[in-house]
């Protein structure tokens, strides 16, 4: 017969069970109403795949970025869907199952959206975290019966020894102060091995910083810095690859090339940066070497967007420059210097996360990467 779970438990069952069920509800709507269309640059696949299926929502989000630093293929999107508390205990991996479900649906899914799975999730973590502490006592508070041994007979105290006239022998003395002179020494010693450990960790210094942000605007026509240029103006090759130009990760984004860079007007509905995103890719970055990264930036409001110098391969897309950059009305020419966390052989990219600010407008002009100094 099997055993029945703790009654707290089923707490931690009902959070999980209303979690699925509200990812079941937006992946079954896209199954509905949406259609599946392959990745940006893949050709349409020889057979008819159905929309929301695992493998689309995985590859909505793998091509989306919907869950930065994780890997979501179509396991882990079957595991939340059918109520895997594993899964449903990672926020990331939630909120990105029910964002790809509404893009294939063409429904907007908004902060408040992914607010709610955020709390939900936690809330279950909170749950899961009283159920496992609720069984590590649980033993505690069954009542021990005590044997009857224990409550029979008489007790009787057990006589003291007596010295002479009350006073220690000259043994108990010697031990005593022996005693003593240990825990001295063991207090001078603990002393001074705390000073030396002290001393070394301040004297191991911390890295430096990386990037180093200037302080202020640029002046207006200042040129570049000095160094071979890894990335230039729209339409110059990019470290030897074929000429590249920026594109943005979702056709919402209203991008417009330009001459000298790019105009995006982002729409509203987002709810984390890296849902639109504006990517010049094949960049190529060497570990260890430094660069400085200048670009003029303008907005029809003020917003801070999120700078990343990363490489592209997923799940982690390491960066080697984060940055947030604030924007506003007056353009403004900024200048980032940062040293390359990891090589990047042309799946180096220089991205402008503008998701989770609601409706604006960017302006960037006059991008340039260079490497100033191996």
């Amino acid at each position: 017969m099997a055993t029945q779970p703790a009654p707290w438990w089923k707490q931690v069952d009902d959070a999980a069970r209303l979690i699925a069920s509200a990812v079941n509800a937006a992946a079954a709507k896209a199954g509905r109403d949406g259609v599946y269309s392959p990745p940006p640059g893949q050709p349409p696949p020889r057979r008819r795949r159905r929309a929301a299926s695992l493998r689309h929502l995985a590859e909505v989000i793998r091509t989306h970025r919907l869950a930065p630093g994780v890997t979501v293929d179509k396991d882990v999107v079957g595991a939340v869907l059918a109520g895997d508390r594993r899964q449903l205990s990672n926020p990331v991996v939630v909120v990105a199952v029910a964002a790809a479900s509404h893009r294939i649906a063409g429904v907007p899914f908004v902060r408040v959206d992914a607010r709610r799975l955020v709390v939900a999730v936690a809330r279950l973590n909170s749950l899961v975290q009283a159920a496992e502490e609720a069984d590590r006592r649980a033993p505690e508070l069954l009542p021990v019966r005590q044997p009857e041994t224990a409550l029979a007979g008489t007790v009787r105290p057990m006589p003291l020894p007596i010295t002479r006239a009350g006073v220690p022998s000259r043994t108990a003395r010697r031990v005593r102060l022996l005693i003593v002179l240990v825990v001295f020494a063991a207090g001078v010693l603990v002393g001074v091995t705390g000073s030396r450990l002290a001393t070394s960790s301040a004297s191991v210094a911390d890295p430096p910083a990386s990037p180093t942000a200037a302080p202020a605007c640029r002046p207006a026509g200042e040129s570049g810095p000095p160094g071979a240029v890894v990335m230039g103006l729209p339409g110059t090759p990019a470290t030897g690859s074929a000429p590249a130009d920026w594109w943005a990760n979702d056709l919402a984004v209203g991008l417009t090339p330009a001459a000298r860079g790019f105009v995006a007007v982002v729409p509203a509905g987002s709810t984390l940066p890296q849902q639109l995103i504006v990517i010049r890719s094949g960049i190529t970055l060497t570990a260890g070497h430094h660069y400085r990264f200048d670009f003029t930036a303008t907005g029809d409001r003020p917003v801070d967007v999120l700078l990343r110098i990363q490489d592209r391969t997923p799940p982690l897309y390491r960066p080697s420059l984060v940055q947030s950059v604030p924007i506003s009305r007056v353009p403004c020419r900024r200048s980032y210097a940062f040293t390359a966390g990891m090589t990047s052989r042309t799946t180096g990219e220089v991205t402008f996360q503008l998701g989770g600010q609601g409706a604006y407008t960017v302006t960037v002009a006059d991008a340039v990467l260079v490497e100033t100094s191996p």
